[in-house]
């Protein structure tokens, strides 16, 4: 009889460990690489790292249109859902999933992981009324001689026939309807297994708020010239200043960060270093400074320069084209300010380069 193989020796190096099927999100930054993506790899119609990123901004609009105006969900639920889904695409090829039926199972699920849920009916009609416009303004500015991008990519599931461009409803009794939804229910299992079953996210907005009002109490911030009364020009009382402060802070972080949403940032930093780039961008962006001459870097816990620059740098190239002037110039001094951290951090041996704990 053939008897057992014999033990291996003691100095025998053991096998590698299999490498896991589930994501490990967020990726550390040092080792996130847009051209190590699914979709910029994938073969043989890989794309280009600039198009993942339109791919991925145009779906998150959707998403964030679909969410809040459509289905009345939640600002946590919708950024949820737009987590789930750049999770999903860091582990998946844009070429392999349709994105808008990725979008709605994402959303299907955020629904009930932030205790908002939506009927799949519901779901399912609502976003394809949505697509259905969308395609409509693309097609009627093709047909004026116009280009939408915003439509790039769209798989041809989600187009509609030239017959049924006024129409925006999908009729629940046909066959298209019955396997959306089984389209949609299927992917809603792929983005679980996809994401390890890890439903509970962290968001930006919670750390934000908490750091606004950990500022304003300590008296911590100023404004660089004084404010006035939008209505007679003069200049506002100490605790009207204060109040408009908060809120001008608090607002533009908030806004800050539903724009950090479309990136992929929630893929390279944790939620607290995301949260106090918005406060800082916010506070450049709102004519805000630290008192006694202090730098935002020394007010903001968790976070190092080298990662204020990195994600600042990713929103504003994000946001940049669609302001005005006048944002224009603040985000100009937003960058010159960076760079002066930047260099001071690698001028002074005790600068706060480290992570704190």
């Amino acid at each position: 009889p053939i008897g057992r193989p014999p033990p291996p020796p003691n100095n025998a190096r053991p096998p590698p460990p299999r490498p896991s099927a589930l994501p490990r999100v967020p990726v550390a930054p040092s080792y996130f690489d847009e051209n190590h993506l699914p979709s910029v790899r994938f073969q043989p119609n890989p794309m280009t790292p600039e198009a993942e990123r339109q791919a991925r901004r145009r779906t998150c609009r959707f998403i964030e249109e679909a969410g809040q105006r459509s289905l009345r969900m939640p600002r946590v639920a919708v950024a949820t859902a737009t987590v789930f889904f750049h999770r999903f695409y860091a582990k998946h090829a844009f070429q392999e999933h349709d994105r808008f039926e990725v979008a709605m199972a994402c959303l299907l699920l955020a629904g009930k992981t932030e205790e908002s849920p939506k009927k799949l009916d519901f779901v399912v009609r609502e976003c394809w009324k949505l697509r259905r416009r969308a395609q409509q303004q693309q097609q009627r500015q093709l047909s004026q001689g116009g280009d939408s991008p915003s439509m790039a990519g769209a798989s041809p599931t989600m187009m509609p026939s030239p017959s049924s461009t006024d129409n925006i409803q999908i009729d629940p009794k046909s066959e298209e309807y019955v396997r959306l939804k089984e389209r949609v229910l299927l992917l809603e299992r792929v983005i679980l297994h996809t994401i390890g079953f890890e439903l509970s996210i962290d968001h930006p907005y919670k750390f934000l708020v908490d750091c606004v009002q950990t500022m304003n109490k300590k008296r911590l911030l100023e404004y660089s010239k004084q404010p006035t009364n939008k209505k007679d020009g003069q200049p506002l009382s100490k605790n009207a200043a204060n109040a408009q402060m908060v809120q001008d802070l608090a607002q533009n972080a908030m806004n800050f960060a539903n724009d950090s949403m479309h990136t992929s940032l929630c893929l390279q930093y944790t939620a607290l270093e995301i949260a106090m780039t918005c406060v800082y961008l916010s506070g450049k962006y709102s004519g805000i400074r630290p008192v006694g001459g202090k730098s935002w870097i020394e007010l903001l816990e968790g976070i190092t320069v080298e990662e204020l620059t990195t994600i600042s740098i990713q929103i504003l190239e994000l946001v940049q084209p669609r302001k005005g002037m006048d944002s224009e110039m603040a985000f100009k001094m937003i960058r010159k300010d960076l760079d002066d951290m930047n260099r001071d951090a690698g001028a002074a041996p005790d600068a706060k380069r480290l992570k704190t704990n």
